[in-house]
Order: structure tokens, then C-alpha cells, then sequence
């Protein structure tokens, strides 16, 4: 909430600065070369590929980094480099490290005098088409500048889950990105007026960190860093990395990507529950180094630390809930403020919802509209307190993170499925009520756990789509048909 406040006053002076960037033409003499690296693990999407193609800067390769081991998809890929002949494939099979063994495959044997820079794009992403260039434009007028990470919006939507709940997303881009890159500060990397170490030009209060897709990294700031490190959260990973080695990372609110929102409830879990697991092995991996870093203040590791751990600091809810409703009744330890564990509860749910519902009264949406869409993110989050739970505890035992696939096809779905799919978290839920008001009568643990109960009623709502949804999705099918036959047809618009 903070964030959001901070946002609310410099956002239009950080634009001016960023069109005043955008507005400079890029030296005639300075032409580097740019590699688009599309990542893809059984979910190419060609008409994305083909659009994050069509840049108005000419000196851009297209790479695929495949990983893929359903047919399907290696046809696919296969037929559109036959009709796109100037795009490499390259395959990584066995699929060994995820993202970062893919990404790493690639780049850690290429000559130097290969690219200056590489872009990383997720199989789904969709570039405007003045992407590199707005993105050189940017390194070409900034110090240090190692990685930028670029603005996002979720438009490939084209069903009712995804129409609605696209909105925190959309929202949660350039509110939390544009202060952290503004507050980051400023680093320089080893050089010999420096004694070879890398130091702090200019104390920040955040982090700025990238984001996974949609990033321009430079080629000296790779080799520096040496490799994309081995980890889920391989996106942030590599932020510290750069950080640690001196390397400024910005947030570029007015160069735009396109993404989908997770197709539907169960893809939406699949990530969060990534998230997850992935802040758990990201905190053990680099405590040790950002606790001793000088190159980062005390506020910084603060912010770091808590935003990685926002989610399981929810888990550890759930054992101040138990502890208040169930252990200290049955110990007969008076309380008298169980009440009083409403406030929190309340907070937890709706924190996020608060922001998102501001941004949009400010958007135009009816003030009746925003309750609705506040009630149904806090139910649809609140659903997820189970699976927050088991993901927390299956990290502190350190079972390994796993990189999941969001899927991208959403299938019709009936009462009966849905059910079946979250019956855990159901039975999680129930349970947990019936034990705490046996124990306690404390009523307001339904506020915590009633979402869990029905929340599942969401998976329902990917099923509806509108007459304009349906033309939408048809129409990616069409272009999913040119990328991959007809060489020379007319472009998918990057904001469809």
C-alpha cells in the first residue's frame, strides 16, 4: 500500500523522463546486435513468435530454445522454421535445468562478437513492435545498466477468468516496478578506477529485479554474471547475481509486452504455487551473500526479503490461527481478544484487492462494479490458503522446487470436476472450521477458511466467454496458421 501511494506522485514525472529517452534517435553509428531468445517447453505459440519478429529495428535474430518433448510442438516448430528460414532452432533435450538450462545451453557457448544483447521471451509473449528499439534506446542513455526489465499487460484473454482477474496483473506491473525503479539506486560494476570490485554509486530503498520475460539483458552483464543461475526462480536469481557484480536493473513503464493471465483456476495455481516453492529456494540460496553484501542497504534487504517471503508469511498465519482458536482454548489459556484477529484476517484478504480496486475507480469502473471484483479476488485468493500452506511446508522440508509449466489450453470444465480437483483443499478447509469452533466457538475463522470451501466455484467461470472472446480466440487460431505457412501475411496487432 505504500508502494501504491509512493507511485500515485511520481508516476507522471517518471514518464515524462521515459518519453524523453523514447524521443532521442539512436546514433547512426551504433547498430548492436540483438538476439530474441524464445523459450519453449510443449507450449510454442507461433503467432506470438512471429509477431515478437516484427521489430522496426533490423539487426534482431530470432532464436527458439526448445525443450520440448511432445511431437506436436516439435512439428510445429519445425514447420515455422521453414517458413521463417532466418529464425535458428536449437534443441536442448534431455530437458535438464528448466528455463535457466535452456537459456544457459544457448548462451554460455556463443562467441562474443555474436550479440550485444538478447531479449528472453515466454512461449505466450507478444512485443510491440518498437520493443528493441526503445529498449537500446535506454541502455544507449543510461550508466551500468545491465538488465531492463520491460512493462506488461495481460490482453491474449479470452474467457471470463481471465477478463476479470487479468486486472491485478495489469495493475501490479507498473505500481510495484516503476517505485522499485526509481528507489533502487545506483551501482557500479568492477573497473580499475574502482580497484576492480564493484561499488554504490547512490543508496537505493528497494530492489528492481526482472521478471523472467519481456527483459533486455547486455551481453557484458551475462558474461559477468557468468550464467543464468540453476533455480525455479531463475528471473530473480539472476537479479542478485547482476546486483552483486555492480549492474544497474530499470523498469521501463512505456515499452510494452503482451501476455496471457493463467488460462483458467488450475493454471493460475500451477504458478502461484511455483512462486512459492521457488521464494523458499531463492532465500536459502542467497541469504548468506545479500546479508554480507555492502552493495545493497539495510532497507533493501528488508524489501528483498519480504516481498520473496509475502506468500509464506501466510502459512505462518495459519499456525497463529490454530494456536488462537484451537491450541490455546484446549489449554484453557484466556485469551479475551480473539475478536481482535479479525483485523488481520480482513488485511490478508483484501491488501491486494485495496490497490487493485483504487486503480480501477481511477480507470473508470463503477464504484458498485469494484465491490464485486474486490469480494471475488479475495475469495479466489483466499481459496488458495491449502495450497499456500502445503507449498510452504514441503519447502521448509526441503523437498526440491519444481518448474511447472503454466498450462495455456483450458478445457471445458464441469461441477463435478472442479470439485474433484479441490477436494483437498475443501475437506483442508471444512475440517479446520468444525476443530476451531468445537474447541473455541470462534465464528470468525470462517472469514480464513469459508473461502477454501467454495472457492472452487471459479473453475467454472473459464468456461464463459462472450461472442467477442470467441472471436478472439478464433482469430489466434487463424494467425497460429499464417505464422506457420504463409510467410508474407498480415501481422497480429502486439495489444490484441
Amino acid at each position: 500500500m505504500g508502494i501504491a501511494f509512493r507511485y500515485q506522485f511520481i508516476k507522471k514525472k517518471e514518464q515524462q523522463k521515459e518519453l524523453a529517452i523514447l524521443n532521442k534517435p539512436l546514433p547512426q553509428n551504433w547498430h548492436p546486435r540483438v538476439k530474441l531468445l524464445y523459450t519453449t517447453y510443449n507450449d510454442f505459440i507461433p503467432y506470438a513468435f512471429a509477431e515478437c519478429l516484427n521489430q522496426t529495428y533490423d539487426n534482431v535474430q530470432g532464436i527458439i530454445l526448445d525443450n520440448s518433448t511432445d511431437e506436436k510442438y516439435i512439428k510445429m516448430i519445425r514447420q515455422f522454421t521453414k517458413t521463417h528460414p532466418d529464425v535458428q532452432w536449437v534443441r536442448n533435450v534431455p530437458n535438464k535445468q528448466a528455463k535457466a538450462g535452456n537459456l544457459n545451453n544457448y548462451l554460455c557457448h556463443q562467441p562474443k562478437d555474436s550479440y550485444d544483447y538478447f531479449v528472453i521471451l515466454d512461449s505466450d509473449e507478444l512485443l510491440e513492435r518498437k520493443f528493441v528499439e526503445k529498449c537500446l534506446k535506454f541502455f544507449y542513455n543510461s550508466d551500468n545498466l545491465g538488465i531492463l526489465q520491460c512493462n506488461h499487460i495481460s490482453g491474449q484473454n479470452y474467457n471470463a477468468f481471465m477478463d476479470l482477474f487479468s486486472n491485478s496483473g495489469n495493475i501490479f506491473w507498473p505500481v510495484q516496478n516503476v517505485v522499485r525503479s526509481v528507489e533502487s539506486g545506483l551501482r557500479e560494476p568492477a573497473s580499475a578506477k574502482n580497484n576492480y570490485q564493484p561499488r554504490v554509486a547512490e543508496r537505493g530503498g528497494t530492489v528492481c529485479i526482472e521478471l523472467g520475460h519481456g527483459v533486455m539483458i547486455s551481453r557484458e552483464c551475462f558474461e559477468d554474471i557468468g550464467k543464468i543461475p540453476f533455480a525455479v526462480a531463475e528471473d530473480l536469481c539472476t537479479s542478485v547475481e547482476a546486483i552483486l557484480k555492480g549492474w544497474n536493473i530499470k523498469f521501463a513503464s512505456q515499452i510494452y509486452g503482451n501476455e496471457e493471465f493463467p488460462v483458467n483456476m488450475n493454471a493460475l495455481m500451477i504458478r502461484s504455487s511455483k512462486f512459492c516453492s521457488a521464494n523458499f529456494e531463492f532465500f536459502r540460496k542467497y541469504f548468506k551473500d545479500l546479508k554480507n553484501t555492502n552493495l545493497l542497504s539495510c532497507y533493501q534487504k528488508l524489501d528483498l526479503f519480504s516481498f520473496t517471503l509475502s506468500v509464506p508469511i501466510n502459512a505462518f498465519q495459519y499456525l497463529s490461527l490454530l494456536l488462537c482458536s484451537i491450541v490455546f482454548p484446549l489449554a484453557k489459556i484466556k485469551l479475551g481478544y480473539q475478536f481482535f484477529m479479525l483485523l488481520p484476517v480482513l488485511l490478508c484478504y483484501f491488501s491486494q484487492g485495496i490497490i487493485d480496486g483504487y486503480f480501477e475507480l481511477q480507470r473508470g469502473m463503477k464504484f458498485w462494479e469494484m465491490l464485486g471484483y474486490e469480494l471475488q479476488i479475495a475469495f479466489l485468493y483466499g481459496s488458495f490458503y491449502y495450497l499456500t500452506i502445503k507449498s510452504t511446508f514441503l519447502a521448509l522440508f526441503k523437498c526440491t522446487a519444481k518448474f511447472n509449466v503454466t498450462p495455456k489450453i483450458n478445457d471445458q470444465i464441469t461441477l463435478a470436476n472442479a470439485f474433484k480437483k479441490h477436494w483437498q483443499e475443501i475437506l483442508f478447509s471444512i475440517l479446520t472450521i468444525m476443530i476451531s469452533i468445537a474447541c473455541s466457538g470462534c465464528s470468525w475463522i470462517l472469514l480464513s477458511f469459508f473461502p477454501g470451501c467454495l472457492g472452487f466455484i471459479f473453475e467454472l467461470k473459464s468456461n464463459r466467454q462472450k461472442e467477442y472472446d470467441k472471436q478472439k480466440l478464433e482469430r489466434f487460431k487463424q494467425f497460429d496458421y499464417y505464422a506457420l505457412y504463409k510467410p508474407q501475411h498480415e501481422s497480429l496487432k502486439w495489444n490484441e
